[in-house]
């Protein structure tokens, strides 16, 4: 009910152009002068070091018109995330919610073609799918990975899915600049669990998770992140990955 305020490179003071990580939700051709934009403004501070990008692209401009430009996007960004109807609507697929097995060779195949393009410098850039309730598929040049939601069907526990995949990539990444590679997660499977916890928190109520603190820590809602986070390890180490 307000004017939309456009952010831009130039809109960032110079303590938020020394972010580790920037989360851009845009066209591809404003990702790609949004990228630009911002490590001119970092060199002219004279910060050296290049931050992470990752991208997600606007859901009307998921168009099979849109590739080529997202092609040229993603060359700019360390991670794409687009939704499960977002990826697919890029290539002029339905991931064919009726049928999961179906889904998640539609999103795979389709995850696949990006990674073919090349994502980031070197072309080692990752592809993070997020796939609502089922979690999130996550696929870099060698790996390919199904994570689960940690609020897996049932649970009863989510009341309002409002804010669920921007508390997603807000924890992913953070993640992606804290975590570390461990046993068998990669830093950005890792960044993944970080993310779909801070998920569960944003999706147990209408509006804003309750926050607080005390001589143990922080809690949202009365709990720990990190004991979520733990937890959400611990399932996924038993988790079996659809063949």
């Amino acid at each position: 009910m307000t004017p939309k305020l456009r952010l831009d490179h130039e809109t960032l003071t110079p303590r938020l152009l020394s972010a580790k990580s920037f989360h851009l939700i845009c066209s591809p051709g404003r990702c790609v002068d949004l990228v630009q934009g911002i490590l001119s403004r970092r060199g002219a501070l004279g910060k050296t070091s290049r931050p992470l990008f990752v991208w997600e692209p606007v859901p009307d401009l998921c168009t099979p018109a849109e590739l080529p430009a997202c092609y040229e996007a993603i060359k700019h960004v360390d991670v794409i995330s687009p939704n499960h109807d977002e990826l697919c609507a890029f290539f002029g697929e339905r991931p064919h919610h009726d049928n999961g097995d179906a889904a998640a060779a539609t999103i795979a195949v389709c995850a696949a073609k990006l990674l073919d393009s090349g994502i980031g410098e070197g072309g080692e850039g990752a592809v993070v799918v997020r796939v609502g309730k089922d979690g999130c598929y996550v696929a870099s040049r060698g790996k390919q990975r199904n994570l689960p939601a940690y609020h897996h069907t049932g649970t009863g526990k989510v009341v309002d899915p409002t804010g669920g995949g921007n508390s997603f990539l807000g924890g992913f990444c953070k993640g992606l600049v804290r975590a570390e590679a461990s046993g068998d997660f990669t830093v950005c499977e890792e960044a993944a669990l970080w993310g779909s916890v801070a998920a569960s928190f944003a999706i147990e109520q209408v509006g804003m998770p309750k926050l607080a603190s005390s001589t143990d820590g922080e809690t949202w809602n009365g709990e720990s992140a990190m004991a979520r986070l733990e937890a959400l390890r611990l399932r996924v180490a038993s988790y079996i990955q659809p063949s």
